[in-house]
């Protein structure tokens, strides 16, 4: 890679060089500070709207059990009730 020759900076212009390169650091200080104060608003933003999901799949899932929950009962209650119709039939056929 070939280097750059540049032309020295007159004693003169330095302090204007110091003050431009000054200001250029500065805003690109100020730049990151908003980067940073977007990205963690950001950040919070999502936290927000992952526990409200959260939430939201936590009371579907509670539902789904309640649900579920009935028709094992259900299902446990006419397989019981078909049994013992089995049981009688065979000892009304006996």
């Amino acid at each position: 890679m070939a280097e750059e020759v540049k032309a020295p900076v007159p004693e003169a212009e330095v302090p204007r060089a110091i003050a431009y390169l000054w200001e250029n650091i500065q805003d690109l200080r100020n730049e990151v500070r908003e980067v940073r104060r977007l990205t963690v608003g950001s950040y919070e933003k999502l936290d927000v709207k992952i526990e409200e999901l959260r939430k939201e799949m936590d009371a579907k899932i509670e539902r789904l059990y309640r649900e579920m929950a009935v028709e094992f009962r259900w299902m446990l209650g006419s397989t019981v009730v078909a049994g013992g119709l089995i049981v009688a039939a065979l000892k009304f056929l006996a």
